[in-house]
């Protein structure tokens, strides 16, 4: 689930790639964990292939891994 703190949105690596699929329409898009930071790989509609780091976060209380929603809208909004 989608976790709101201090207004900023945080989505694990599941909701990230459903987030991104349908927000930004690729075709499709896997995460994997590279030295302390998640790497998107992912391809456009216009059959493009991309890859970009994010910094990983881990919320308190929390064993998962999350992606801040402002990072991935700002590369994506810039790309696409």
């Amino acid at each position: 689930m989608v976790r709101k703190i201090k207004d900023e949105y945080y989505l694990n690596r599941s909701e990230t790639i459903d987030y991104l699929t349908s927000a930004y329409k690729l075709k499709w898009c896997m995460t994997r964990w590279e030295n302390g930071k998640i790497r998107i790989t992912f391809e456009g509609s216009d059959r493009q292939r991309g890859n970009v780091k994010f910094d990983a976060y881990k919320c308190s209380k929390s064993n998962i891994v999350r992606l801040r929603k402002f990072d991935m809208d700002r590369y994506f909004l810039s790309e696409y």
